[in-house]
Formats: structure tokens, sequence, C-alpha cells
């Protein structure tokens, strides 16, 4: 790729940075990796001019005269029908992404791949906000943004090209249409919008029309994120059953994460005590393809992913300015379609692609058996060799063989015709999409044999 000036440059840097722009087709080979946590993976080497991932105050200021990061919260994307190639579904790879300027009471948002924009101001009218939180987007660009300070939902209109102004929605009250610092808002793939409306410990939710209704829920705690996914958006892997149709919520001020059927009944939660490494504050939530459910930890400065079940599945970087470190992580987005990532932070934000790890991974020999345990943190394509410290194959124990997420063991037995010794186990993981046929995270560990 040429560019024509500076200016062009930076504008590709942050435009494909920040805003999550991401032609995966362009890939061409697969990258292996090895020594890194790879759950989530940031674009292959030569994708990205001088592989910046992580949108920062001075990319932002370059784009974006006058602009700076101020108490950004939330982050959502959607592939408008503006940007879908129904002949080559393969490259609909530009995806729109909003992201909210809290303390700026703004919206900053991409055009394309043309140029970054931002929409409002502090205050209480119209095209203004106050400490705004969340935010959601839909492929009609329809967007919806918890308008917090003012007790109220604010409608825009994303058309491709501009954001406009709709309507705001509510005031300060209990009754059905109206808020108390409301913090969340989703869509669905039908156009219903949710929200959690944290003062008044509900959700609501909006149809299509404009018709609210209260979503009659076990008793809720100051819901201040929520997450939607559904059997009708048309990239999800389930599209029946129990795992279809689902809310997630965080309630107790970060302290619990709750899964519910969209008439509101709780299929799952997770509490600290259930977690690992507690004390947890959890900040926002989005589910992935597979439907598992990602949330963002403010206290920790990691993800933390739960299954379908929200059994803790691994918790995801640490606290800092590093490559797979956050510094307190707030909005988080997925586009299941490619897989991409978006994390805000307190002064940047984040762009990754889904991959997948193994992790705890102990042989340990019984009687003639080499037990080879461990955990993928992803479904993913694995294969298996056992070598000799040369390099030389003795076994293959699995070629490219697709597992599930979770537990998992290959087992060894050593024909009679290998000898005691030591052995070296070469396992490759390569996720299913997204990362697949790209990124492969390869792991070496010593194996030993005793007849």
């Amino acid at each position: 790729m040429s560019f024509a000036s500076l200016g062009v440059l930076v504008s590709w840097w942050w435009i494909t940075v920040f805003l999550c722009i991401s032609g995966l087709a362009f890939a061409a080979g697969i990258q292996v990796v090895k020594d890194i946590p790879s759950t989530y993976l940031y674009p292959i080497d030569g994708f990205l001019p001088f592989n910046i991932h992580r949108g920062t105050q001075t990319m932002l200021s370059l784009m974006v005269p006058g602009a700076n990061f101020s108490d950004p919260r939330g982050v959502a994307c959607a592939l408008l029908k503006t940007d879908h190639d129904a002949n080559s579904p393969q490259n609909d790879v530009v995806i729109t992404v909003i992201g909210v300027n809290s303390a700026a009471g703004e919206i900053i948002f991409n055009v394309g791949l043309k140029d970054l924009r931002r929409f409002g101001s502090t205050g209480t009218g119209d095209k203004q906000f106050m400490a705004p939180t969340g935010a959601a987007i839909n492929s009609d660009g329809d967007v919806a943004i918890a308008d917090t300070g003012n007790n109220r939902i604010a409608l825009l209109k994303h058309d491709g090209m501009r954001m406009t102004w709709v309507r705001g929605i509510g005031l300060m009250g209990t009754r059905v249409g109206q808020f108390a610092a409301p913090m969340g808002a989703a869509y669905d793939s039908q156009s219903n919008l949710y929200v959690a409306d944290t003062g008044n410990n509900r959700i609501q939710v909006m149809d299509p029309k404009g018709h609210w209704r209260v979503l009659s829920t076990p008793p809720l705690e100051g819901p201040s994120a929520i997450a939607v996914i559904d059997a009708k958006e048309p990239w999800t892997f389930y599209q029946q059953g129990p795992y279809a149709n689902r809310l997630a919520v965080i309630d107790r001020k970060g302290a619990r994460l709750l899964t519910l059927t969209q008439d509101g009944q709780i299929l799952a939660q997770v509490n600290e005590d259930r977690v690992n490494d507690p004390p947890m504050k959890l900040w926002g939530c989005a589910f992935d393809y597979y439907g598992n459910l990602v949330a963002t930890d403010f206290e920790k400065s990691c993800l933390r992913k739960f299954d379908k079940d929200l059994r803790p599945v691994v918790s995801f970087g640490s606290a800092g300015e590093d490559d797979f470190q956050f510094f307190q992580p707030r909005g988080i987005a997925f586009n299941h379609q490619f897989g991409q990532v978006l994390v805000a932070e307190k002064e940047s934000v984040q762009y990754f692609w889904n991959g997948a790890d193994a992790v705890d991974l102990k042989p340990a020999q019984e009687a003639q058996k080499i037990r080879i345990p461990f955990y993928l943190t992803e479904r993913a394509l694995i294969t298996a060799d056992i070598k000799t410290e040369r390099g030389v194959v003795v076994k293959s124990l699995a070629k490219d063989q697709d597992l599930e997420q979770g537990p998992q063991e290959l087992d060894w037995v050593p024909e009679g015709s290998v000898s005691k010794g030591d052995y070296v186990l070469k396992l490759k993981v390569m996720a299913t999409y997204s990362t697949r046929d790209r990124i492969a995270k390869e792991i070496t560990v010593p194996v030993s044999y005793t007849k």
C-alpha cells in the first residue's frame, strides 16, 4: 500500500486502529507466534502500517485536531447495510465503530475509510450529552446512547456519511419510558433496543415502533452494562436452543454478571467467589460468535472470558501499557462476522482479532502412556507432534483436529521401538475463524518417557 502524504498515512493509522476497519482478506500465509497470550491477537505483521494496534492520544490529535480522550466509556460496532457487498460478503470488512467520549459529551465515529469525526457537546439540549456511558448501533445505522446525566436515551442516525440527531427519549422518573441515570444500551438483530436503567434497577426494551416495556426480571442492583445475542443474527453460532437468544447484564457495581433469556429469566450468574483471582469490577461486556461472554475488568485491567454457562475460561491481559496489557478497560465490542475486538481504555482503544490458546499444558506419564492434558480458551484446530530433541517426528498425535473450547487431552502410547529419554511436544493452536489460516500459536514443552 502506498501513501501519498503523511496526512493520508495518519488517517489510515487511526481509522484502521481506532475504528477497527479490518480487511482480513488482505492477509496471506500463516504467521506463527510463540510465548505470548493468544486468546486475542493483534493483526498479523504488515497488516497495519507500522503494526500499530493501539489508538493513542497522539493519533487522535493528528486525526481530529482538538479532540482528546476524555473519560472514554462505551464502544459499539456494526456493518452498515450501506457498506454491505451482497455479491461478495467476504469483502464486508469496513465496519462502523462509535465511541463515547464521556467527559467531553461527544461521540467519535468513522465514515468508512474516509474520515474520523465527532458529534455532540456537553449540555442538556438536542445534539448534547451529559456524562454519556453506553452505546449501541445496528446495521441500519440506528445509534442509541445512554445519556446518563440527562436521564434519557439519545437516538441518532448514521447514514454511512454523517451522524444526525433524531430525538432524546425519556426524562427522570420510574414510569415506562422514563429513566434514572441509564448506563447501558444494546440492539438485537431485529432492532429491539435494550437499556440498562441503572438507577431504577431494571431493564427496559423499546421495539422498532418505539413502544417501551419493562422487562420482568429477578431483582437487579444497579445494572450498568448490557449485551444481547439472538438467533436471527446472521453471524452467530447458536441459532436455536437455550444459547441462541440471551441477554447479559452487569450489576452490583461490577461484582456480578448474569445471563438472562430475552423475557428476563436468569440462565446463569457469576460473582467474585466463582473467579480464580478476585476481586473483580466488571465494566462492559459483549457476546462473541460462539456465545461466550467477554467482560472488561476495570479493577484487574484485564478481559475475563466466560463460556456460555458463565464458567470462567481465561483472564486475558494485565495492568500496563505494553502489548497485551490494559489501563482501566471500559467498553468492549465484537464484530461476529470476522472476529474483530475493540476494547476502550482510559486513554486509548485497542484492536484485536479473535484467537485461541492452550493453557495448563502439563504432560505426565501414567504406566506406558503419556497423558497430555490442556485447556483450550477457544474452539481451535490442533496439530500435535512428538519429536526428538533434534526435531525428528516420532509420533503425530493430531493434524488440524477440531477441538471444543475447554479441557482437552491428547495421549501418546510409545511403540516398542521408542527408546526411553527426553522428547519434545510441539502443539499448534489455530482458531476456527477470524485468525484462521492467518495466525497460529505454537507451544513447545518437554516430554520425558521412561519404559
